[in-house]
């Protein structure tokens, strides 16, 4: 099965779209290959939590938005890459407990969805200088086993 790439400029058009093109390209897998709807869902939702944070919170400078979203699936595992040209951030720092914060927070709560749904999960600085999430979701992932409430 091809990968998927995407790429956009606009991330109000990149959160509409995301999802029906994720489900649209898992299904021309064949039945043994292709991942689980659970699997297409979490790894939907972690696309569209991501996109969100980049929309609300990201910095680009002076420069217009850019994303690239790449795809690939392997024994029923989905494997992503978002790579944008934002300043970035420090991931660990803000996926790391904070004593102080409140027991179910109204905000904040889009990473910590992302690392619950995610087995492999890493934000790191390219060459280029863009930055680049990457995630695995396994076929057996359950994030409600995951998150800690």
């Amino acid at each position: 099965m091809t990968a998927l790439t995407l790429e956009y400029t606009d991330l109000n058009r990149a959160l509409d779209e995301v999802r029906p093109l994720l489900e649209d390209w898992a299904a021309e897998h064949d039945e043994a290959a292709a991942p689980s709807d659970d699997t297409v869902r979490y790894t939907q939702l972690v696309l569209h939590e991501w996109i969100a944070n980049l929309l609300q919170h990201a910095h680009f400078k002076s420069r217009a938005p850019t994303v690239q979203i790449r795809a690939s699936t392997e024994n029923r595992h989905i494997t992503c890459a978002v790579i944008d040209n934002s300043e970035g951030f420090d991931l660990a720092e803000q996926l790391s407990p904070d004593d102080d914060a409140d027991d179910f927070p109204e905000r904040g709560m889009g990473l910590q969805i992302i690392d619950a749904c995610t087995n492999q999960l890493s934000y790191t600085s390219t060459a280029s200088g863009r930055h680049r999430l990457e995630f695995t979701i396994p076929a057996d992932q359950d994030p409600c086993l995951s998150m800690l409430f």
